[in-house]
């Protein structure tokens, strides 16, 4: 009887501490509802849902679309190594959910991921890619260009 109870008792402080944890998506909302929190990515203390969603949101929080070599020193960027890891991640289905993101750097590499890897891509979403007006910084090599979404979906792209 003892045994039973303990059992009974465990279970239920179990399912207390786990309904008392707080996704990544609830951290976010949260943050943007209350400012007070910092936005910093290296401040969020546990690892997103999914890797993809990991991979989605280090791409949203960067500056602006970069190349493999950024900078004098042609160093490789994180962000980049990101996109790697979402063209290697990513589904076809999921990168194109990912051309309607919010962000339009999330868009941009969505639709590279999508042709790099041949896979098939949405039509109606592609039509919307190509009149997207939305401004990004792109990084290439030495040079820092402000373009559009249309402008780099346009352009030819090799990876």
């Amino acid at each position: 009887m003892k045994l039973r109870m303990l059992s009974v008792v465990s279970i239920v402080v179990v399912l207390m501490i786990k309904s008392m944890d707080i996704s990544a998506q609830d951290y976010n909302n949260l943050r943007l509802f209350v400012n007070a929190i910092p936005s910093d990515p290296s401040l969020v203390p546990f690892p997103l849902e999914t890797q993809l969603d990991s991979v989605v949101y280090q791409l949203a929080m960067s500056e602006g679309v970069m190349e493999r070599f950024v900078g004098e020193s042609d160093s490789s960027s994180e962000v980049f190594a990101a996109y790697e890891r979402l063209k290697a991640v990513a589904t076809e289905e999921e990168l194109n959910e990912l051309l309607l993101h919010e962000s339009p750097i999330v868009r941009i590499y969505a639709y590279r991921a999508l042709v790099v890897n041949e896979m098939n891509l949405n039509n109606d979403y592609a039509e919307l890619l190509v009149q997207d007006s939305t401004c990004v910084d792109w990084f290439n090599q030495d040079a820092t260009v402000n373009t559009t979404v249309a402008k780099m979906v346009q352009q030819p792209y090799f990876d």
